[in-house]
């Protein structure tokens, strides 16, 4: 909240002559940012896997202080060639036996939610474009590479129904549910683990049984279904 009246402050010339619409959709965004933040500070704290880049550059001119990787180059049947660029929110790493397991997560304020069948039609490819981009062209930066999966991190309040009545802890679950990441992940339970201490899926759409199997719902793939897509 003081970075954000700070902001207004020096670029915007404070608050005193905007109507009040502007400091309403203010105070929103600033309740929706404290939200996100929360929820980062929650999942990563239980998290084994740590985020290394943030706006990793895909395909664009190379800084020295802004992290980058060549991109994604498709070539067409004409002969022509397609060169997919962008830029990756955050990168997250969790490294075992020398191989640096990489998640792509995208920050999305809407509605954003993974559909295989989205895929299968070529549209909403992006995130797994990049993961592949990192997969194909990350082993400089990162060394090797495994594929962990694309997350989409919901920026939104969490608005959540309960019992009357209903105590803290229950409420605090509901809410985590409420913010809970979605897209595909690598079908690996120490992988999911990493993710989550106890792959119960309040942070991420996976879990395991108490057979170690994963539970029915959990969007997971072999890595060579991974390579398929």
């Amino acid at each position: 909240e003081d970075a954000v009246n700070q902001y207004v402050a020096e670029t915007m010339g404070g608050l005193e002559d905007k109507p009040g619409r502007f400091a309403a959709l203010l105070n929103r965004l600033v309740r929706i940012s404290g939200a996100l933040l929360w929820q980062v500070v929650r999942e990563l704290r239980q998290s084994r896997f740590m985020p290394v880049d943030f706006e990793l550059s895909v395909g664009g001119q190379p800084e020295d202080d802004k992290p980058s990787i060549p991109p994604v180059v498709l070539s067409l049947p004409d002969g022509g060639r397609v060169r997919v660029q962008g830029k990756i929110d955050r990168v997250d790493v969790y490294r075992r036996d020398g191989i640096s397991y990489v998640r792509v997560v995208d920050y999305k304020t809407g509605a954003k939610e993974f559909r295989l069948s989205d895929v299968v039609e070529g549209i909403n490819v992006q995130m797994l474009l990049y993961l592949f981009a990192v997969w194909q062209n990350g082993g400089r930066r990162y060394g090797e590479v495994t594929p962990a999966g694309v997350l989409y991190l919901p920026a939104k309040l969490p608005v959540v129904q309960t019992e009357r009545g209903a105590d803290s802890y229950s409420i605090e679950r509901e809410q985590l549910r409420a913010l809970r990441m979605n897209g595909l992940l690598l079908d690996d339970p120490e992988i999911i683990q990493a993710m989550e201490a106890d792959a119960a899926g309040l942070f991420i759409p996976a879990r395991t049984t108490s057979k170690g199997d994963f539970a029915r719902g959990s969007s997971v793939a072999s890595l060579e279904q991974f390579g398929r897509l």
